[in-house]
């Protein structure tokens, strides 16, 4: 045996050629394994590590569409066309968008010589967006489908700012959207602790509860799903098949037990082979520290935090100092609509035997009386003098007949250019019918046609309801030139005058009753249910949009408080902020707790199109419930920029795991089976180890110092110790099944989801490893489970549809939804909902009917958005597990509805 060499090692002598060998190889493997779960070449792959996973932001420098439409790119002896607006390549198999995941370039000067970059970033765009397979962090995903009416940023809302200090500092208050792109095409968020992070804009995101920072979504899917992945076309978000975590010796435990179930004499011995082949190994695991950990955890007694925060100021805010310094406007204190206005500014008064315009002073205010004037202005032109006349002679004859000596007609007193003057005589015209002595309606004709007509228009209704009387005067000239009045009582009028012409105003119509009744003083609405029934009505009425806020505008003049005029709001806004001015019984926030059904109406182009959120209170929700039923449990404290979004506080929320199942950490009832079955367990290892034991060491000692010792009963000895150590072994799997088994008393909450849609029996063997009866279905949560709820007690029953795995038997959808279920795993329930996403996060926002109504929200991280994809209902011992955030900023629309009404 040559001798060892004591000489120290020269560390700089021989250079580590093993060692670079060796990470060489493993380089080379890893690079072949992405090229074939890619199925792309090792230049591609390359090529993609360099580039990243990055969107484009063609469309926000304005130059895109003209160099996309000038590169045809080849790949493998595809052409992809980078059409305006869509991106879409055409190929032979696929039909996919590339135009969303460009990379940005760092300034316009740039674009040239950057175009063959952008090239190579089509390029890889395509193998990104086709569906395929890869690996992410060593699981198989298949990569989302982009939809092909998906244009970029200008969808999320909002306008792109460069994070430079110029563009900050110039930057207004109205501007401010809440979406910062930096300088390379990433967009800027920041948590709650204000630290910023940035990422691309590629697939769909969730904010990491571990970090607080945007997530690529991962999403489990069912078998059923992924194997129709690629005929589906839909979603931008990660999909992969669903995975539990369930502790390997109970999985082993039960790939023994499984066949005993069945009935035949085959698979009891399939069961007994099993049985077998597992003893020894389970033992030998059960020996090791972290596998056999039977024993009751702690469980958590809150359900995962959203960490959720906006930065952004509101566009307007409950208080004013939560707005940003500087965007309250101020207005002409003479001429703030918020302020009653006492009388007219403007009346036509007879003097003397003429009728003469004057301007109301203060000393004429006390004994002025006078009649408010309404008519249908289509009905009596402008143009035509005649017309005029007949109508100032029809108004100074009721008006003498009901012994007042002034009247008000819009287009003689009202201010008829464009201004501040003009927007106070039209907003405060409900201060001015109030104080009229009453309302004469003006007709041409004395027909039903022309009543009707009067009473389909928005502004004449309110003339109507706001009037001082029981009764309104509808007057005409007779053949012989005498003026005729008729009295008609508000409430006959609703079957006459404001009776419904198409049947998609019924809502209208009945909200009318109730206004018109509520105004004769024959019904009390409540405060939420007057606002709520004054939109219905108003919103069914023929309008000439002025401005994008006619209705608020007609709205407000029935409310006590009122907002001054701001052409940039949408309906919604001022409506909101109508509703938060007013004391409305909290409205805005019970209608984020509804579930609308979907209503549609024509637009001038005679294409139907979904009607506006607020022209749906007055009608029951997918769970046949009202405003009145919803208790708010949150509070809206602000509206934001875009259109139908709020802001929140006080809104306790819980984040959704997508990407699997986590670990079931479970309180269990622990009697006499348990203990048995531990000390099996125990038991079974003892001998099995003391008989191996003997086996290498005493018999060997005593057969070299002890001749007179049989050794052969020694070994005898051992065997025996050995075999009833197996026969106790052949048992553990029932003791593991036992020790993780049990009545469960307590469990972590936790809401867990996945795309699609399994057996209960086989959901549970995914949560617990066994199927024991654990999980059930949750009976009133979803609509879904209308026809599915047990008979006898309160809960639900699993749906045909999910049992035969039956196409034929699918429930009808809303076109762009999916199936979901949700597991919620501390109240040990399984829901199963329909949406357009997948959402990340649940919002506790009110209380109905004994249950909790959860809104189910997705987000964006480019606006810090979270957008509402759905409603579903909740046991009340969720609410005080979740804990309660502040100023989160929350869509009523869908991700995906938000899109398209950008466009």
């Amino acid at each position: 045996m040559p001798a060892l060499s004591t000489a120290p090692h020269d560390p700089k002598g021989d250079p580590p050629v093993l060692s670079i060998v060796l990470c060489s190889t493993v380089a080379v493997f890893v690079l072949i394994g992405i090229c074939v779960a890619r199925r792309n070449s090792p230049l591609m792959v390359i090529q993609e590590s360099v580039h990243g996973r990055v969107r484009g932001a063609m469309s926000a420098l304005g130059v895109g569409n003209e160099i996309l439409q000038s590169i045809p790119v080849v790949r493998y002896g595809q052409v992809l066309l980078a059409e305006a607006g869509q991106g879409s390549e055409q190929t032979s198999d696929h039909t996919t968008t590339d135009a969303w995941k460009l990379r940005m370039p760092r300034s316009h000067d740039s674009l040239p010589r950057r175009q063959c970059r952008w090239k190579d970033d089509m390029q890889q765009t395509a193998s990104h967006a086709r569906g395929k397979k890869a690996l992410k962090r060593f699981r198989l995903v298949y990569r989302p489908y982009r939809p092909m009416t998906y244009t970029g940023d200008a969808e999320l809302g909002g306008t792109a700012h460069k994070n430079d200090d110029n563009n900050e500092k110039n930057s207004q208050p109205d501007d401010n959207k809440g979406q910062m792109v930096k300088d390379r095409g990433t967009y800027k968020y920041l948590n709650q602790f204000h630290l910023e992070s940035s990422k691309f804009d590629d697939v769909a995101v969730y904010l990491s509860p571990t970090n607080s920072v945007p997530r690529r979504l991962v999403v489990q899917a069912s078998g059923r799903v992924l194997a129709n992945v690629n005929e589906l076309r839909t979603g931008d978000w990660i999909r992969t098949n669903v995975r539990g975590n369930v502790p390997k010796v109970l999985s082993m435990a039960e790939w023994a037990l499984t066949p005993f179930r069945q009935h035949g004499i085959l698979a009891k011995i399939n069961g007994s082979i099993r049985l077998l082949i597992v003893a020894i190994p389970l033992q030998m695991m059960l020996a090791i520290p972290g596998l056999n950990e039977w024993e009751d955890e702690e469980v958590k007694d809150t359900y995962t935090d959203y960490p959720g925060f906006h930065w952004n100021w509101p566009k307007y805010a409950v208080n004013p100092l939560d707005m940003a310094p500087g965007s309250e406007i101020q207005s002409n204190a003479l001429l703030d609509v918020r302020r009653r206005a006492e009388c007219p500014r403007k009346l036509v008064v007879k003097d003397g035997d003429r009728w003469v315009e004057m301007e109301v002073d203060g000393d004429k205010r006390i004994d002025l009386k006078y009649v408010f004037i309404s008519y249908q202005w289509d009905r009596f032109k402008e143009e035509d003098k005649g017309q005029k006349k007949q109508i100032d002679r029809m108004a100074e004859v009721i008006t003498e007949r009901q012994g007042c000596s002034a009247y008000w007609r819009d287009e003689r007193t009202a201010f008829q250019e464009d201004g501040d003057e003009k927007d106070y005589d039209i907003y405060t015209m409900c201060d001015v019918i109030r104080g009229s002595s009453c309302v004469a309606v003006m007709l041409k004709e004395d027909t039903a046609e022309e009543r009707k007509g009067w009473g389909s228009r928005m502004w004449t209704l309110q003339e109507g309801l706001l009037a001082p009387r029981e009764n309104i005067l509808f007057c005409h000239e007779a053949v012989d030139g005498q003026l005729v009045s008729k009295p008609l009582h508000k409430v006959e009028m609703t079957s006459t005058v404001w009776a419904r012409t198409d049947f998609n105003n019924r809502a209208s119509e009945d909200a009318t009753r109730l206004l018109a009744e509520h105004y004769s003083g024959l019904l009390t609405l409540s405060r939420l249910e007057l606002l709520s029934v004054t939109i219905a009505a108003l919103g069914g009425k023929r309008k000439t949009e002025k401005t994008k806020s006619d209705l608020a505008y007609a709205v407000m003049g029935m409310m006590r408080y009122r907002v001054n005029r701001n052409d940039g709001n949408t309906v919604f806004q001022n409506l909101a902020r109508l509703s938060l001015g007013n004391d409305s019984d909290q409205l805005v926030e019970r209608m984020l707790c509804l579930l609308p059904r979907e209503q549609w109406e024509a637009s001038e182009g005679g294409v139907k199109i979904k009607k506006p959120v607020f022209n749906t209170l007055t009608v029951a929700d997918e769970y046949e419930t009202h405003l009145h039923h919803i208790t708010p449990l949150c509070q809206v404290v602000g509206v934001a920029y875009e259109d139908e979004t709020v802001m929140l506080d006080n809104c306790r929320a819980i984040h959704i795991r997508w990407k699997d199942f986590p670990r079931a950490t479970v309180q269990r009832d622990y009697g006499f089976k348990k203990l048995f079955a531990a000390l099996f367990l125990a038991a079974g290892f003892w001998w099995l180890g003391f008989g191996v034991q003997m086996v290498i060491y005493y018999i060997p000692f005593w057969s070299d110092f002890i001749s007179n010792v049989k050794v052969s009963l020694i070994a005898w000895l051992a065997a025996g110790f050995i075999f009833v150590g197996l026969l106790l072994s052949v048992a553990s799997p029932f003791s593991v099944r036992r020790l993780f088994g049990g009545t469960v008393l307590k469990s972590s909450p936790s809401l867990v989801a996945f795309e699609g849609f399994m057996p209960r029996e086989e959901l549970e063997k995914m949560v617990f490893g066994n199927d024991t009866g654990r999980l059930t279905y949750a009976p009133s949560a979803t609509p879904l489970m209308r026809d599915h709820r047990n008979k006898k007690e309160r809960s639900g029953v699993e749906p045909e549809w999910i049992k035969d795995q039956n196409n034929s038997a699918l429930p009808s959808l809303r076109q762009g939804h999916h199936i979901f279920t949700l597991v919620d795993m501390g109240e040990l329930s399984v829901t199963i909902f329909t949406a357009e996403r997948p959402p990340t996060v649940a919002l506790l926002c009110g209380r109905e009917g004994g249950m909790l109504r959860a809104v189910l929200c997705s987000w964006r991280f480019e606006t810090d958005t979270l957008y509402k994809e759905t409603v579903v209902r909740m046991p009340s011992r969720v609410y005080e597990a979740a804990a309660a955030k502040g100023w989160l900023k929350m869509s009523l629309k869908t991700q995906n509805e938000a899109r398209r009404m950008r466009k």
